[in-house]
């Protein structure tokens, strides 16, 4: 074949319009050994390389086919034509590729986010165990060894909405047994907190039937009333009929009876 007939048969080729006889055979002219002239050279670079990417293709047709039927639906091809395959195939690796990565990145940007909040609670779970650890251990200390606003302070910080038990007990022995009240009722406010835990409001029940402090009483009664603790009707009665009781504190306890009953 001439030339001529090779430069428009190549021409066809690039518009996507050769058939497929016609494609094989500009890839065996290409291909085959011969001093080819020169304007014809850089056409066979690309053929022979067009050789090799289909050897490799079809090495790997079972994984490509069997992705591609997974990712996209079959594209229809035009009867006895086949387009410009370079461009064909090469979209189709990269369709490939890009999917993979795009996979590969999901899988990744979730395994890295699970990691870092694990950490993260990790981090959280240990300063809190450090926090418990300090407040048992600072109450249970003598009195003298902190100040009442030190021992303020530490009753009144923030805690697990479900602390742990050993909190919860040291908070109930600093508002029964501190010797100074405003500490008893910080230790007060603080299992407020925790009014749904069945122990503190045990804890306050006998806490009214102990507390001699009119402060500590009155705060215990209201909690109690809002609490809509029906157990502590019988001691709001007794606190009510006491004698030598200011009278404040036997009007605040009756009344709490009325509501409660």
């Amino acid at each position: 074949m001439k030339q001529d007939s090779i430069a428009a048969l190549l021409d066809k080729y690039y518009e996507g319009n050769t058939t497929l006889a016609e494609e094989a055979w500009l890839r065996e002219y290409f291909t085959q050994e011969q001093e080819l002239p020169e304007h014809l050279r850089k056409h066979a670079v690309q053929f022979n390389g067009l050789a090799q990417q289909q050897e490799i293709l079809l090495d790997e047709s079972i994984t490509d086919d069997w992705l591609l039927a997974k990712i996209e639906k079959p594209e229809q091809q035009q009867k006895g034509k086949q387009l410009f395959m370079p461009l064909a195939s090469g979209a189709k690796v990269w369709r490939v590729a890009a999917s993979i990565l795009l996979l590969l990145g999901v899988f990744w940007a979730g395994f890295y986010f699970a990691k870092q909040q694990t950490v993260s609670q990790e981090n959280e779970m240990a300063a809190l165990r450090q926090d418990v650890k300090d407040l048992k251990e600072a109450l249970a200390t003598p009195e003298n060894s902190y100040s009442a606003s030190e021992r303020i302070q530490l009753v009144s910080q923030e805690f697990d909405k479900a602390p742990d038990d050993a909190v919860v007990d040291a908070l109930i022995s600093t508002m029964n047994h501190d010797t100074n009240v405003n500490v008893r009722l910080a230790a007060c406010e603080a299992l407020y907190q925790f009014k749904e835990n069945r122990k503190v409001r045990e804890a306050f029940i006998q806490a009214l039937k102990q507390q001699s402090d009119p402060l500590m009483q009155i705060t215990l009664i209201d909690m109690l009333v809002n609490m809509k603790e029906k157990r502590a009707v019988q001691p709001l009665q007794e606190l009510a009929e006491k004698k030598n009781l200011l009278p404040i504190v036997k009007d605040k306890a009756a009344q709490g009876v009325g509501i409660l009953i």
